[in-house]
């Protein structure tokens, strides 16, 4: 692991990749669409740190800079022994972090934090006493490292979460949205469909709240018995036997596809095609589904997760508590609204156009790069 400098005596800028290849999605989705934005500003000084699940994905992106690849680690592990021990053998001025609590020692931490754990803490209160010291630690950890760091929110709302709960002072962090590829997440495109279909794109985390859409849908199709059909896409993990069994007992087997894993392009095409797209999450630090979903035109259904307004804006989107039976009512408010998918074609591709990964890029640079 040599060590660079410029030939002006310029540091390295270190950037985390360490969740690319996993599951983690949307952090991956971030980590992967800024590392090519940010080394294109500085080649010469940005290098980058991954493990070797992801090193094949990296190696796709064509960024031009050194890539370390360290062994897989545990996420705290990750956080506070292999980014900091890699970042000052490299000498490093600076690292960025695209995750919830970052390291607690070594170069100045740029730390871009998705979302406020506090949130989701609050909605899933726990007496298991396990659980309890690892969100007291989890607590004291993050606390200590937003202390030490330039401190990053993507939305105002994560922004006011993070004042409130952790003690950061008024004027310690920065807003920098995120972005959208608005060249692969277009109108236009779409895969080949018989029938009518919404969209929601799952994971094993069972935020997603996929239960309870696939609950609203069989209770739609109970008032739509030849309406649109659901389409799950991504890879449901330790939830897809319960999923599974969920729409075998509700009897709507032949009206849902599980798509499993799908790549960029076919998330993009499912996105442009679909009737709605809808998120069922009741949080979210940003509300990336749902802006990709609008980059293609497609008509949004969500929960008012209060980061999701702040992206959506004046975007048209139904709006549902996330209850099934509001669920039902925008799904049935969407098979209805012909003129409202007309509309999202062009207004929700405007709002998206906004946001930009290069513009965050070169927000964060300049915080990396300052002294």
């Amino acid at each position: 692991m040599s060590v660079r400098t410029t030939s002006t005596g310029q540091r390295t800028l270190l950037i985390d990749l360490g969740d690319v290849g996993k599951s983690v999605k949307g952090v991956a989705r971030v980590q992967t669409s800024l590392a090519p934005q940010l080394a294109a500003l500085a080649p010469e000084r940005y290098e980058a740190v991954c493990t070797p699940v992801g090193k094949e994905i990296i190696d796709g992106l064509d960024l031009g800079i050194p890539i370390h690849v360290v062994r897989n680690a545990p996420g705290t592990v990750w956080e506070q022994v292999v980014l900091p021990t890699v970042a000052t053998r490299l000498r490093a001025s600076a690292l960025y972090a695209h995750r919830e609590c970052g390291a607690l020692w070594g170069p100045r931490l740029v730390l871009h934090v998705p979302e406020d754990p506090e949130i989701r803490w609050r909605r899933e209160p726990t007496s298991d006493a396990r659980e309890l010291a690892r969100r007291r630690y989890s607590r004291t950890m993050m606390n200590r490292s937003l202390a030490r760091s330039t401190v990053v929110a993507s939305t105002n709302a994560t922004l006011r979460d993070l004042e409130e709960n952790h003690h950061l002072a008024p004027g310690r962090a920065t807003v920098v949205p995120l972005g959208v590829d608005l060249d692969l997440f277009r109108p236009g495109r779409s895969v080949p469909d018989p029938r009518p279909y919404f969209f929601h794109l799952a994971s094993s985390d069972e935020r997603d709240r996929t239960a309870l859409l696939v609950r609203g849908f069989a209770r739609y199709r109970l008032d739509r018995p030849t309406g649109a059909r659901l389409v799950i896409g991504g890879a449901l993990g330790s939830q897809a036997t319960e999923i599974e069994r969920l729409i075998t007992d509700l009897n709507i087997a032949e009206d849902t596809d599980l798509l499993g894993r799908v790549s960029d392009d076919e998330l993009a095409d499912r996105y442009a095609g679909a009737v709605a797209t809808v998120q069922a999450s009741p949080d979210e630090g940003f509300g990336l589904q749902a802006l990709e979903a609008m980059a293609c035109g497609s008509l949004v259904i969500s929960t008012p997760a209060e980061a999701v307004r702040e992206v959506v804006g004046e975007g048209v989107v139904l709006w549902a508590e996330p209850e099934f039976e509001a669920i039902a009512d925008a799904l049935r408010a969407a098979s209805d609204g012909v003129d409202l998918s007309v509309r999202a074609t062009t207004v929700n591709r405007q709002r998206a156009e906004h946001f930009s990964w290069g513009r965050a890029a070169r927000s964060l640079h300049a915080l990396l790069t300052a002294h």
